[in-house]
Order: C-alpha cells, then sequence, then structure tokens
C-alpha cells in the first residue's frame, strides 16, 4: 500500500504594507518625478547659466556626498528607523580619511569605513536590544560622533579643543588620494568627477541588494510588521545591526570623498545634512513609517534638493530661503503621510493610538504574545 501523498505547507509570505500606503508612495513619486521636470525648466528660463556646462558639473561635484548620506537614510527608514548620525559620522570619516591620506590611500579609504561602520554598528545593537527608539539612540550618535570628530582633531594638532578642534585637519592634496572624489576618469572631454561614479555604484548596490536578496526583502519586512516579520523567521536584530552598520559605513565613504575633495577634514563638516538626506529620501516617496519606498524615488528626491540651492545661489537668494522651502517640504510631506497612513512609527517613536478601554464588565481580551 503506497503512503499517502502530502500537500507541502504553503510558505507564509510578508504581510503587505496597506494599500494606503503603497498609493502614497508612488503619489509621492511620481509628484516627485513632475516637480523635477517643472524644475528644470523653470531653472533653464530663470538662469541661462543653469544648462551651462561648468554649473552641470558643479552639480555633479555636490551631489555626490548627499547621494551616498541619503542611501544610507533610505535603508534605515525602509526598515521603520531613523539615523540621525549621518552628518556626524561623515566627520568623523572625513578626519580618519585626512589622517591616513599622507600613509596609504587604501587605508584612507577602508580605515573611516570601518570606524564609522563599526559605531553604525553600536546604533543598531541599541536600536535591535535595547526598547530605546532609533531617533532617540542616533541623536545620541549624532553629538558623539562630532564630539569624536572635534578631539580628534585636537589631539591630532596637539591644542585644545576649542581652538585647534575647531580648525581642518589637512589632507594630502596630491595624488591618488585627491583623485578619489576630482578625479576623471574619462579625461577632460567627459570631465564628470570620480565621486559621482562612485555616488551611481552606491545606488546600483543599493538597488540590487533591496531587490534581489534576502537581506533587503528582510528590511521591507521590518518596516512593514517588525513583529510580522519575527514570526515568519526574519532574524530582526542581526538585520537591524546590518543595516545601521551599513549606514555607518556609507556615512564614512561620503566623509573619504569629502576629505578628498576640500583637501581637508573640518570638525563642523556635515552639520545639518541628516536633514537634506532625510528630505530627499521622504520626497521621493520613502515613508518615514517604513516598509514602502524605491531608489528611484530617492534619487528624484535627491536631484530636487541639490537642484533647489543651486538655482537659488545663480538668482543670488540668500541661504535662509533655502533653509526655509527645504524645511516647508519635508514638513508638507510627513503631514500629508500622517494623515493617510495613521498606524505606524517614526523612528522608533509610536503614532498609533492607545486603544479605547473596554466599557466596565467587558470580558478582558488575552494577552499579546511578545516577540523576545
Amino acid at each position: 500500500m503506497q503512503p499517502e501523498a502530502t500537500t507541502p505547507e504553503p510558505v507564509p509570505s510578508p504581510v503587505e504594507p496597506p494599500r494606503a500606503a503603497r498609493l502614497l508612495s508612488a503619489l509621492q513619486r511620481e509628484v516627485a518625478t513632475v516637480l523635477l521636470v517643472l524644475l528644470v525648466v523653470a531653472c533653464a528660463l530663470l538662469s541661462p547659466s543653469f544648462l551651462s556646462v561648468t554649473n552641470l558639473l558643479n552639480l555633479a561635484d555636490a551631489a555626490p556626498l548627499f547621494a551616498i548620506l541619503a542611501a544610507a537614510q533610505m535603508l534605515v527608514i525602509l526598515s521603520g528607523g531613523i539615523d540621525l548620525s549621518v552628518g556626524s559620522l561623515m566627520a568623523v570619516g572625513a578626519f580618519f580619511a585626512a589622517v591616513m591620506s599622507f600613509n596609504n590611500v587604501v587605508l584612507a579609504i577602508i580605515v573611516p569605513i570601518l570606524v564609522t561602520g563599526f559605531l553604525g554598528l553600536l546604533d543598531g545593537a541599541l536600536a535591535a536590544y535595547t526598547r530605546v527608539p532609533p531617533f532617540i539612540i542616533t541623536l545620541g550618535m549624532l553629538s558623539f560622533g562630532r564630539g569624536v570628530a572635534q578631539l580628534g582633531a585636537a589631539i591630532y594638532q596637539g591644542a585644545s579643543a576649542s581652538g585647534a578642534g575647531a580648525q581642518a585637519v589637512a589632507a594630502n592634496k596630491t595624488g591618488l588620494f585627491q583623485g578619489i572624489s576630482d578625479g576623471t576618469p574619462f579625461g577632460s572631454a567627459f570631465a564628470i568627477p570620480f565621486g559621482a561614479f562612485v555616488a551611481i555604484a552606491v545606488f546600483i548596490g543599493l538597488a540590487y541588494t533591496l531587490r534581489y536578496t534576502g537581506f533587503g526583502r528582510h528590511v521591507y519586512a521590518i518596516g512593514g510588521n517588525e513583529a510580522a516579520a519575527g514570526l515568519l523567521g526574519v532574524r530582526v536584530r542581526p538585520v537591524k545591526m546590518g543595516i545601521y552598520a551599513i549606514s555607518g559605513a556609507l556615512s564614512g565613504l561620503a566623509g573619504v570623498l569629502l576629505a578628498s575633495h576640500l583637501g581637508s577634514a573640518p570638525p563642523t563638516a556635515g552639520q545639518g545634512y541628516e536633514l537634506d538626506a532625510i528630505t530627499a529620501v521622504v520626497v521621493g516617496g520613502t515613508l518615514l513609517t517604513g516598509g514602502v519606498g524605491t531608489v528611484r524615488g530617492t534619487i528624484v528626491g535627491l536631484l530636487v534638493i541639490v537642484i533647489l540651492p543651486n538655482i537659488f545661489n545663480l538668482l543670488g537668494l540668500g541661504d535662509e530661503w533655502q533653509q526655509v522651502v527645504r524645511g516647508g517640504v519635508l514638513l508638507a510631506v510627513v503631514l500629508l503621510q500622517l494623515v493617510i497612513v495613521r498606524d505606524g512609527s517614526i523612528g522608533g517613536l509610536s503614532l498609533r493610538r492607545p486603544p479605547a478601554a473596554p466599557p466596565q464588565g467587558a470580558p478582558q481580551p488575552p494577552p499579546a504574545a511578545r516577540i523576545v
């Protein structure tokens, strides 16, 4: 007698994000694309210099730092977290790159990435093994990283933090180290700086990771519903640690490009860059509540954020107007997300309304299972 054939049990799939969230993300992404096209047309009409070769090369020169930080920020926000320390870690990476640039160009790249990657790993470990929201954890790392950059500069220059600690640490301005950011791999006929190709490679790697690897699918799953992802077999804690470690490493890579481009490492570099990165990611359709977003949308949001200050500078408008516009755009998009997607959290800070208390005499619900 042949044994009865059994049908394998279906493998559960990650919980789909709410339809409203997916529609909102697509709406933001397409609106950002339309805004980018209109912005380019308006800039070309307002300033004949906007589409000049010199200005386009200036955009290609300024965009890589924000691009790499936006890629790091997108990975964290997709997981339902937030990283406020990317600007400070970029300053830390720039310091170690400048110090090592006189010894070996390979070490000037690897050491900053390892140091900032380790600091990011600490963020991830705290986010994974404690109940402290990532918003608070990375806010602490923002201050810690800035202090490390300032103290490092002071110790390296042999003076107090209030003196030499506020001065930029000189980097090697010749040879291969300078070429990391300002080199042109295709010569003067196609003078796009090497840093732009580094940023493109980062985005290609991020897109491949999110679309074709298990790690990328786990990032989306954790951002969509962390508890459900754990029940489906996702190793939430290691994935979270990996997310923040990658974010820290990318911040260090941005610091390498900064030190190479400036020929120095200012301890105050990167202040406010975390807000620019968040704005680019959110404008591009990645929800602050996590689980929904695309690399294409982040690139569109990044271009919007990079072009706005450029046209303001061409028109002679002050920096205060740039800050007003950036803050206004970010605030408007976040308010739209909160109105449409009511349930969720931003940076680990819960936005859910507490459930109404049951009437007296009603049976109490059983306690919910808690994932350890």
